[in-house]
């Protein structure tokens, strides 16, 4: 038996494990970690870009707005903000209004605030962005038909800010960069109709060069472009790998590079059984965000075994429209149907479900109600030990401790990636 330790919550599990094992964990050694100079290194020297206090220096009594990413994501803010400020100049310290970008989100509590922002979060302004805000401003269609109404303080500030993690994403590419804006700052019809593209076969984890939801992210920041973007790149630990400041496309393009070679396993391996933990709190604070370790990894699997995903979920389901979705929509087919015809976001996710669940069987550890579950057409478990019960010892078992931060990349998705190449 083996004996290995994964993230659940907020605390790691002990799971003993009988049968052939391979941990897919990959070469994290790789990741050259920097300390937080990293990100004052980067403001020192942008790409592409003037240092941000010439250009702050440059506009007397500007109105600075920064935006930052919410509640669901893990980016180090408060770090960010230590170097921003600084580089910024305290004398310029009124001028700023932190804006935090929850896209469809719902507002994080006072809680999440404080934890995101430290000290940050009573020194400035802040504002909580409301996709479903009357006071949006348009700015513009982009050529794939998204009309883009935006947040009204950062349409009107004269010095626009962008920060973030850049990350994967499973229909964006990777996270960061013009995500901060569509769907950061965006309105949920704007949100509505980018999310939509990601019915083409095209709009997947990492791929930028043709994926229209990415493309169509980067028109509509266009329309309003940040006059400075600082980035970090962090792997699935937490642990700074680097950071990238200037302008925002040549940041992202850098970032996207060190993410990918960072997060992307490549696997010769099919397996029987594929257990994925999401990676732990806030990752797997809920199934809606903890569905991308499945959709990361479950190509793995053979076509008709199982994918175990292990996520406390300790805030439930996560989202009503993907509930009310899972429930209405049996089938894959069903489901296609429907995001063809009635795109709704939330539903966007049983659509992803649905389609995994058409080649794999999946099972979910954690607090969810298990009925729920079981309706669904997915095993539910309560523990590890329960959901690995009365299985061969000789199946192929394979372990991902990080499903949020781990792209598995098999021969199936090297063959799509070549051909587009």
């Amino acid at each position: 038996m083996t004996k290995l330790q994964i993230p659940y919550g907020s605390s790691l599990i002990n799971v003993g494990i009988e049968g052939k094992l391979l941990a897919l964990e990959g070469d994290r050694s790789k990741a050259n970690h920097k300390n937080h100079d990293a990100i004052t290194h980067a403001l020192q020297n942008p790409i592409d870009a003037n240092r941000l206090r010439a250009i702050v220096n440059a506009r007397k009594d500007a109105k600075i707005i920064i935006v930052v990413d919410d509640h669901t994501r893990e980016a180090p803010t408060e770090k960010i903000l230590d170097a921003l400020t600084a580089e910024i100049g305290e004398k310029h310290k009124k001028q700023i209004t932190l804006l935090v970008a929850c896209g469809t989100h719902a507002a994080p509590a006072e809680a999440d605030l404080k934890r995101i922002l430290g000290k940050h979060y009573t020194q400035y302004n802040l504002v909580i962005h409301d996709c479903d805000a009357p006071d949006l401003v348009f700015v513009g269609t982009t050529s794939r038909g998204t009309p883009v109404l935006l947040n009204r303080n950062y349409v009107e500030a004269d010095i626009k800010i962008l920060t973030g993690d850049i990350s994967l994403h499973y229909y964006a590419g990777f996270g960061g960069g013009r995500k901060s804006i569509l769907p950061g700052i965006s309105s949920r019809e704007t949100i509505k109709k980018n999310h939509a593209l990601l019915v083409d076969e095209r709009a997947t984890t990492t791929n930028i060069v043709d994926n229209p939801v990415h493309l169509d992210m980067c028109e509509a920041a266009s329309f309003a472009p940040p006059h400075f973007v600082i980035n970090t790149v962090s792997d699935a630990a937490g642990n700074l790998v680097d950071a990238y400041a200037g302008e925002m496309n040549a940041v992202f393009l850098k970032g996207a590079e060190v993410a990918k070679d960072l997060f992307c396993l490549e696997t010769d391996d099919l397996f029987d059984i594929l257990l994925v933990s999401a990676g732990g709190f806030p990752k797997d604070r809920n199934l809606y965000q903890a569905t991308k370790a499945i959709q990361n990894c479950y190509r793995a699997v053979v076509p008709g075994g199982e994918l175990i995903l292990v996520a406390e979920c300790r805030e439930g389901i996560g989202d009503l429209y993907f509930e009310d979705w899972m429930n209405r929509y049996a089938t894959y087919e069903a489901a296609e149907d429907a995001i063809k015809t009635n795109f709704v976001l939330g539903g966007h996710k049983a659509f992803y479900i649905r389609r995994i669940m058409n080649r794999v069987r999946l099972s979910i550890v954690s607090e969810l109600d298990t009925h729920i579950l079981m309706r669904w057409g997915i095993n539910a478990y309560e523990s590890v030990e329960d959901a690995l019960l009365d299985k061969n010892d000789k199946v192929k078992i394979g372990i991902v401790k990080k499903g949020l931060d781990t792209l598995l990349l098999t021969d199936e998705i090297k063959e799509e990636v070549r051909k587009k190449k």
